[in-house]
Parts: C-alpha cells; structure tokens; sequence
C-alpha cells in the first residue's frame, strides 16, 4: 500500500514532483522513489507489505526498459499471474513486478486478470504516454486534473494542490452534498476541474490530450455468467467457499495483520474466516472502537466474537473531546468534506491499530451492499414482490417488517424511483435541511444525477446504485484516508470482484427472508457464529453525536457556525441555519447530520479555499 503521483507534460519538474511526493509521504513512510525524464515525472511513497527488500523500490522498471510503473494497493492472486508469465526472469517476489510485467505482456488486458485492491500508473516511454487503472471497486483511489498542457495524477488530492492545481470549490458537488446527501457518487470532487478516475476504468493519459476512461468491468455481466444451485443448502455453501477463499487471499502479508470488528453479523463471519485459515490466534488481534455511552456500544458483540475464536480484542473509546480535536486533523486528512463522528471514531481506531504495531488491516466492507443487509433494501424487496405479483409472499414480508401500509406504499414508490430517497438516512428519514440553502445557491441547482440501472429488478438495481455510486464509495474514500494517514493498510476482502458477482446472481430470497436481511449468510454461518451474533439485528454504525451535539458539544457547534466568512460564501442561509440550530437544541428532531454537514464544510472552505 503506497502513495502514487505522477505529472505529464510540461510541468513535470522534480520541484513540483518533490512537493506531490511529500503531500503523500503518510501513505508510504518506508521509501521514497522518483523517476523524471523528458515530459514525465513518476513519484512513489512505499508502505512495504510484501518483499520489505529493496527489490520491491518502486518507480519499478520493466525487464525491457520501456515501462516504469508506480503502483499502490495489492494483487492477491499475484502467484496465479506470475505462472502464466514463465518466460518473465524475476528479479524481485512483490506483486508489483507482476504487474508490470503482466502490462508488458497483455497491455490493458492484464486488468481482467487481475484480483485485488489497486491503483496504478506506468508510463510507456515508447508511445510518450501514461497508463493509469483502477480496481474493480474502486477500493484504491485515483485522481486526476489539467496542470499546463498536461496532466497531475495522484492518490490524493493534496497531492494535486501542492503540484500546483488551483483550489477552487465545485458547486455542483457542493450542492449534491447539503441538498441531497449525495457525495463520492460522480467522477466529480468538491474542487473544480479535479476528477476521479471511475472504479472499474483505465485510461491513457498525454501531454496535450484529454483522457477518455475506458471502463474494464461491468458487475452485471459477470453476474448474468453464473449460475446458482437450486439448492438452497448448497448456495450456502457455496457462499461461505467464496468468502473463504476472498480471506485467505487477503491473509498474504510479510507484516503483522489485525482484524477491525464490528458488532455485526460480516466482522463476526470475516473473523470466524480468518480463525478457519490462521488458527494460531495469538497472531491476529482484532480492534473495535466504543463509547461511554452503552446505547452505542457495540462492545457485547465484539467480545462475544472475539472469546468465541480466542482472540484478543482490544478498544478504543472515543469521547467528545476526541470529536473537536479529530475535526481539525480529519479536514486534513480527508481533503473533502465527510459524514462526522463516525469517522472520528474509525480514525482513532486506526491509531489504536498502528500504535500496536499492526500494519495490515481487515475488515467486513461490501456484503451488506452485495446481500442487501441493510433495512432500506425491504422495500425494493416488497416493490419486486407487487410487481411479479407475489401478493401471498408481500403480505408475509410486510407482516414481518410491522410496517403501517400506508408507510410501506411510500417506501415502494420510493425505492422504485432514482431519487425518492434523496436524502434520507438509514431509517428513510431526512438527513438533511435544503431548506436552509441559500436562495440563490439553490435556485443554480444541478440536475439529478442519473444512476445505471443494470439489473431487471428494483433490489439488485438499488443494492448496485449504493455499492458503485453512494454508500459504498462514500465509506472507502474515507477508510483509506483514515488508514493511509497513520501507515496501516486497510483490505476488505468481501469486495472481491468474483464474490459480489456471485452475491448478486443470488435468488431474491437468499437476501431478505421473513424479515429478515442477509438471510442466506446467517443460515450458512450457523456453524461459525455464536447465536446471538448470528442473528442479531443490523445495527448501522451510530455514534451519540446527536447527544454530544445538544450537550457537551452544543456551545463548540454554535461556535463553529458563528463565522461570517462560511456564510458569506452564499452557500448555506444564516438566518435559517441558526433557526434549525436552535430548534435542534431545544430537542426537536433527531438528525444531527445537517448541522455536521455546515461545520465540516466549513472547515473545509476555511483549510483549502482562497
């Protein structure tokens, strides 16, 4: 896992390429490297996970001297890929070398090839051009902006800034954000003219040319090419081999490796997995974040999991002290604006994981978005049952969930629509105020963002929308920031490609049942998981920022909203804003998002913007 930046054209100077790699310096402390030659400047900033010798130093040359890669992230099946290039003379046992050699060998096609986590630049001194990819999922980052004539590549967007792209706010971006609770879910960033290259793309990148991402991967066609049992016990099993196999290839490390756990139902499996493939417990710790407050304590769960399989759990508690001092350090991290306290608690679990000495970290991201765990899945669900006309199995599903049928008629219409949930949280609730934007500001709103709809079904074509456009990429952007900032390498082994393929070609049932989310995984765990843990309920990740917010935090928050140069960017009405604030305060509402929202943009504005 590294920082990787790039320049081409006629601003690649080693001043300008010292300065990217220094602004990336925390996603790589154990090696610095750079390659400059006329029109291209390649810098790499190396967290070294797989051969810690020199070998492994990266710009990393081809055996033929044409190609000079930078590569951060892993291929888990680098072995697979290295026996189908026996004429290659390995001079190194990274990955890295795979990859370049598997491009000198297939070119872009190498990409199909490919299983893991990545990002990754390599220049081609032949044709004068960089090539620049990106994983599947998009797990590691890219992002890309006109510098001159050419281009600025990076893994980080301050990397971009300190190479001399101009910081400017994107509007439209700004407004999906506070309007919508949309962000992570284009190619755009909150700084105009600075892209991401999409999860899933490749691109070639010139001197005087506009790139043009070429997309590699489509979920839905891999899904249409597998078939399922008709067995329902078998799919289970089948289900748990595929997780099983995700885990074991994660597991490849030179360095120590830990587990980040929740409460819920994926830690727990991606636990139990890990205990079935590194049996010597002793080896692997598992980490969680918790709080004074037992509402939000996810503790019970965790230490049931972790006596279960006899590893070491450890915790971080995270206070509101920790939340005023994070939000200065986070803006910084982050880059962009984020979602708030969950994030405090995530980066002082990094910490936590880092000060133990771990490096590599494994967590349960993508089986709630790949087996539909969370609760707004069900209506989709039940919007599929009306139209197929599976009136008898509706009824049951609706039975189960105690929904008002007025409630669920809405929820339907809602899931059935691009943008009926627009700005709802977990509950389908509101999350955010667009009424207090400012006049102007809301009256340039941009359009809706429109969202593939792949699938022939309401379900999978939600499920897909949160896994490529809004839950899933919102929560990677800020995992990978929180873990590269103190040196830890985060890897979600449930965001292989192969099994979310095989999540989504899953029968309907397999995922709500009675009620009941995940259904197929907690059936076929049953041999793994304590019961309680197996079936408890799906608790998303709550912090008590509410309660800080209308108590140890309420005068902090007042503080922060109390500067005229945030309102005075025309983003956000004052007036409105500290009308919803003090209705807030005085205990009307819940939703403690909006308020967030306006502090953290704040920060932002006042960190990076002129």
């Amino acid at each position: 896992m590294c920082g990787i930046v790039a320049l081409v054209g006629d601003r690649a100077e080693p001043a300008r390429l010292t300065a990217m790699t220094e602004a990336v310096r925390h996603r790589g402390p154990d090696d610095l490297g750079t390659f400059v030659g006329p029109g291209i400047a390649l810098g790499h900033r190396r967290l070294s996970i797989l051969d810690l010798s020199p070998a492994g130093h990266q710009p990393m040359a081809s055996a033929s001297g044409r190609y000079q890669l930078v590569f951060n992230g892993e291929l888990f099946n680098f072995h697979e890929v290295k026996r189908a290039l026996p004429e290659v003379a390995w001079r190194s046992s990274s990955d890295s070398e795979v990859v370049l050699e598997a491009f000198a060998a297939w070119g872009p096609a190498c990409l199909e090839r490919f299983v893991g986590m990545y990002a990754l630049a390599i220049w081609d001194s032949q044709e004068r051009r960089l090539f620049v990819a990106r994983d599947r999922l998009g797990i590691k980052p890219v992002y890309y902006a006109r510098l001159g004539s050419g281009w600025a590549i990076g893994s980080e967007i301050g990397a971009l800034l300190a190479a001399g792209v101009p910081a400017e706010p994107d509007d439209a971006t700004i407004y999906d954000f506070l309007a919508r609770d949309f962000y992570e879910h284009s190619d755009r960033t909150f700084f105009r003219g600075i892209e991401k290259l999409p999860p899933g793309h490749w691109m070639w990148i010139a001197e005087g040319q506009t790139p043009s991402p070429v997309r590699y991967w489509d979920l839905a066609a891999e899904t249409a090419k597998i078939g399922v049992s008709a067995d329902r016990t078998e799919r289970g099993e089948e289900l748990i081999a595929r997780m099983q196999e995700a885990v074991r290839l994660s597991l490849f490390s030179d360095v120590p490796v830990g587990i980040a756990l929740s409460g819920g139902l994926d830690s727990a499996v991606l636990l139990a997995l890990v205990d079935r493939a590194q049996p010597d417990a002793g080896k692997i710790e598992a980490f969680s974040f918790d709080f004074d407050d037992e509402r939000y304590s996810e503790r019970p769960w965790v230490e049931a999991m972790a006596s279960h399989t006899g590893h070491r759990a450890s915790f971080c508690t995270v206070s509101p002290d920790d939340f005023v001092t994070g939000a200065a350090q986070l803006v910084r991290q982050q880059q962009e604006p984020h979602a708030g306290a969950p994030i405090i608690a995530y980066s002082r679990l990094f910490e936590t994981i880092r000060s133990r000495g771990v490096i590599v970290v494994m967590d349960g991201s993508g089986i709630d978005e790949g087996l539909a765990g969370y609760d707004r899945f069900r209506p989709a669900l039940w919007a599929d049952l009306r139209a197929r006309g599976e009136h008898d199995r509706l009824a049951a599903e609706l039975a189960a969930a105690a929904v008002d049928p007025a409630r669920a008629e809405s929820q339907m219409t809602a899931a059935a629509s691009d943008h009926g949930d627009i700005g709802k949280g977990q509950d389908l609730t509101a999350s955010v105020r667009p009424d207090c934007l400012a006049d102007r500001f809301a009256a340039a709103a941009p359009a809706l963002p429109v969202f593939e709809r792949p699938f022939g079904d309401v379900l999978r074509n939600l499920m897909y929308r949160e896994l490529r456009y809004t839950k899933l990429p919102r929560a990677l952007r800020f995992r990978d920031r929180l873990s590269m900032a103190v040196g830890c390498e985060l890897r979600p082994p449930f965001l292989d490609h192969r099994l979310l393929a095989y999540a989504m070609a899953l029968p309907a049932e397999d995922r709500i049942s009675g009620g009941v989310t995940k259904a197929l995984l907690r059936d076929a765990a049953a041999r793994l998981l304590p019961e309680a843990v197996r079936m408890a309920s799906k608790r998303s990740v709550q912090t008590p920022q509410r309660e800080w917010f209308r108590g140890p935090l309420a005068a902090w928050v007042r503080e922060q909203l109390d500067r005229a140069s945030f309102w005075d960017r025309g983003w956000v009405d004052r007036t409105r804003a500290l009308e919803a604030l003090d209705r807030f305060a005085a205990g009307h509402g819940d939703n403690s998002f909006f308020l967030w929202q306006w502090v953290g943009l704040d920060r932002w504005a006042s960190t990076y913007l002129p």
